[in-house]
């Protein structure tokens, strides 16, 4: 049986549990969270509804403070787990939205990149845990993969692989190219490297149209992609989710499928952002020996590195240092200035938790107008 520690309870974290808890796999799961009340309650709810379908799952709860690296590392090095899943971040985009329109559309537009030091730090500190702990284990970083995942490869703390992002995108358009062709969808293969930006964009107020990707549909292994208009599905694809959070289940199934690849050795192709630090999202092969970027011909890597790149500028990052410092680019910068009074031009790994805790500071001071 394989053990995992899953790192945070909020929505990501709570739809893995429950799916995790009804797969017969054998899995042996600690839920980690600053939170242990919390967390044993869903477990409890977790492994009660998996006993409706004959499953009697190994979850248990445990207290997890990742502000306390060395202790964090202490734990792991006890449970030696298979694979560590984070999802803790320090604050969630999606609040921008209780704000009215006029103000959510206008700090939208700074894009999610500007908010990276609250997607970061927790990340940083897990990734400081499992290498202080010595344990060799599958890191699966859930917490904006497509830009927390290359900062933290800058430092020497890239995680195997990430989640969601490109990994929403691309079945999305495999299901809508399989209903444009009038096929089943098993029939269409996609590959696709794209960032994060290109879920966002058709989803939130003020984001740019232009970012570069790579996208080619076949069907039964022919190349059809000449048969579509590429960007008018990639923006209607993303447009088949419901708005809101709905689409965290899918996250979590992202998750949970990658994870299984990597602990149980299955060699499966799929899509992932982040692997072993890249920046957006790859076609990528998944088994126990890690994560591998699998490129369709004529498709080079230094290529599609750049593609993603270029991407991230339009979702608020001008570049990733050498050492790992985020620039920010300049509209995003003057936004959150304007709006929020928060002034950060750039900041470095070490600076994201001072820098993210003036970030929610700011955003509260905000809210407490209108909320």
């Amino acid at each position: 049986m394989e053990r995992v520690l899953l790192v945070g309870t909020g929505n990501v974290g709570g739809h893995i549990l429950e799916f995790l808890a009804r797969d017969p796999r054998p899995v042996e799961l600690v839920v980690g969270d600053v939170n242990e009340e919390r967390a044993q309650q869903l477990v409890n709810n977790a492994v009660i509804g998996a006993a409706h379908h004959g499953l009697h799952p190994r979850f248990s709860a445990q207290k997890i403070d990742l502000n306390n690296i060395e202790q964090t590392a202490g734990l792991i090095a006890r449970l030696q787990p298979s694979a560590v899943i984070n999802c803790a971040v320090m604050h969630t985009w999606h609040l921008i939205r209780q704000l009215p329109p006029e103000i959510y559309q206008r700090i939208s537009t700074a894009t999610l990149g500007a908010w990276l030091p609250v997607q970061l730090t927790l990340a940083y500190k897990l990734a400081q845990a499992i290498r202080e702990s010595g344990v060799a284990t599958h890191y699966i970083n859930t917490s904006m993969s497509g830009m927390t995942n290359p900062v933290l490869g800058k430092v020497g703390l890239a995680p195997v692989i990430g989640i969601g992002n490109v990994d929403l995108i691309a079945p999305a358009v495999q299901t809508l190219a399989a209903a444009k062709l009038g096929v089943p969808r098993s029939n269409v293969t996609v590959y696709l490297v794209a960032h994060h930006q290109h879920w966002v964009y058709p989803r939130e107020a003020g984001y740019r149209p232009g970012a570069p990707y790579f996208l080619q549909i076949h069907l039964n292994g022919q190349d059809v992609t000449a048969q579509f208009d590429t960007d008018q599905v990639m923006f209607d694809a993303v447009k088949l989710y419901p708005p809101g959070i709905e689409f965290t289940t899918v996250s979590a199934s992202s998750t949970i499928k990658n994870l299984m690849a990597l602990i149980f050795d299955l060699g499966i192709i799929t899509h992932s952002p982040g692997p072993n630090g890249l920046p957006g999202g790859y076609p990528v092969r998944l088994s126990a020996a890690g994560a591998e970027v699998v490129l369709p011909p004529g498709l080079s890597l230094a290529e599609a590195v750049r593609l993603n790149e270029e991407a991230q500028r339009l979702d608020g990052v001008e570049r990733i240092e050498a050492d790992g410092t985020v620039v920010f680019a300049d509209y995003a910068r003057q936004i959150m200035e304007e709006m929020l009074g928060f002034v950060c031009e750039k900041f470095t790994p070490a600076e994201s938790e001072a820098r993210a805790k003036e970030l929610i500071a700011r955003y509260r001071e905000l809210a407490s107008k209108y909320l």
